[in-house]
C-alpha cells in the first residue's frame, strides 16, 4: 500500500512517501522519499498571534509541489497535520482550508499530546525490545517529550522551538549563551518525566541537523532512516560551537541547510536543555519522526 503523509510545521513542511507492509510487530513503513521546503510558517506568530500572508505563501508554495509528487506517487492514502503554528494562530483554521484546497485534502490541526503520540509512534517504529524510550521532538514552535514502552505513558508539548525561541532572543535581549540556556532550562521546569528511560532518542529536524554537525549523521544515514548516537559530551560542544558562530557562518556549513542557519542556534539549544532535563549519557538520533507515525496511522486501519 501506497501512503502519502504531510507534516505542516512551524518551520518547515514536510512530506513523506512510502510503502506500508503487514509485518510480523504490525505495519511497517518502508520510505520512498522523504522531502522537506523550509518556510517559517510561524513567523511573527509569536508576537501578532496570528499568520502572516507571506509565510502562508511560502508553505501554500511548498504544498503545491507536494500535491504533484503525491499524485505522480500514486498514494493509495493521503493525509497530514498541522501543528503548533497552526493551532496557535488566531487564522490558523482559514490556513487550514487554503492548504485543503492547494493538497485536495484538509489537514487535521492536532495538539500537542497528539503530536507528541504521533511522533512517538514515527521515531520508535524501527526499534524493538521492551526497552523504556524517552522522544523528544524539537519543532518550530514547540518541543515534545514522550515517554512510554510500545505505547506513549507521558506526554508534555512546551510551546517553544526553533522559530519562537529566536524571535524571543531578539525580543528580550538575550545574548549570552548561558542567559539563553537559563531561559529555555524555566520553560522546561515543568517537564516532569515519571520514570527514568533507558533510551533516549531527539527526533525532527533540528536533531538532525545537530547530529550532522557533531559529524555522526551522513546522507546515507537520512536516505535509509538509519539511527545514530551520539554522545551527550559532543552534543553539548556542537552546541557551544554553534553558539558561536553568525547566521552567515552556520549558513556556510555543509550540513546545515541554507535556510535552516536563521534558527538553528535556538533550535540546538531547545534539544540541548531538553536533553539536559531528562538526564543521559547519549542521545539516539531518528530521522524518523511524525511523518513516520503519520504514515503508520493512516496505513494502519488498511493493512492491519
Amino acid at each position: 500500500m501506497r501512503v502519502a503523509a504531510v507534516d505542516i510545521g512551524t518551520n518547515t513542511v514536510r512530506l513523506l512517501l512510502g510503502d506500508a507492509v503487514l509485518g510480523e510487530a504490525g505495519p511497517r513503513l518502508d520510505a520512498v522519499g522523504r522531502f522537506e521546503v523550509i518556510t517559517k510558517l510561524g513567523e511573527g506568530l509569536d508576537a501578532t498571534g496570528r499568520l502572516a500572508d507571506a509565510p502562508m505563501g511560502r508553505a501554500l508554495d511548498g504544498l503545491a509541489s507536494y500535491a504533484g509528487l503525491i499524485a505522480d506517487f500514486g498514494a493509495d492514502v493521503v493525509g497530514g497535520v498541522a501543528t503548533a503554528a497552526t493551532r496557535s494562530a488566531a487564522n490558523g483554521q482559514e490556513f487550514a482550508l487554503e492548504v485543503a484546497a492547494t493538497l485536495g485534502f484538509r489537514p487535521k490541526i492536532i495538539d500537542g499530546v497528539e503530536e507528541a503520540r504521533l511522533t512517538f509512534l514515527g521515531a520508535t517504529s524501527r526499534l524493538g525490545g521492551d526497552e523504556t524510550f524517552c522522544v523528544i521532538d524539537v519543532g518550530g514552535g514547540s518541543t515534545e517529550f514522550v515517554v512510554g514502552r510500545a505505547l506513549p505513558e507521558y506526554t508534555m508539548s512546551i510551546d517553544i522551538g526553533s522559530v519562537r525561541l529566536t524571535e524571543r532572543i531578539e525580543s528580550l535581549g538575550l545574548h549570552d549563551p548561558g542567559e539563553i540556556r537559563s531561559y529555555v532550562d524555566a520553560l522546561f521546569d515543568e517537564v516532569a518525566v515519571p520514570m527514568q528511560p533507558s533510551s533516549l532518542i531527539g527526533s525532527g529536524g533540528t536533531f538532525v541537523t545537530l547530529g550532522a554537525v557533531a559529524g555522526e549523521i551522513t546522507t546515507a544515514s537520512v536516505e535509509t532512516g538509519d539511527e545514530t548516537v551520539v554522545a551527550m559530551g559532543d552534543l553539548v560542544a556542537s552546541v557551544d560551537r554553534l553558539l558561536a558562530m553568525s547566521v552567515p557562518e552556520i549558513a556556510g556549513l555543509p550540513s546545515v541547510p541554507a535556510a535552516r542557519a536563521e534558527v538553528l542556534r535556538a533550535g540546538v539549544v531547545c534539544a540541548e536543555r531538553a536533553v539536559a532535563r531528562i538526564g543521559t549519557d547519549e542521545v539516539t538520533i531518528s530521522v524518523s519522526d511524525i511523518l513516520d507515525g503519520i504514515a503508520l496511522e493512516l496505513a494502519t486501519p488498511a493493512v492491519g
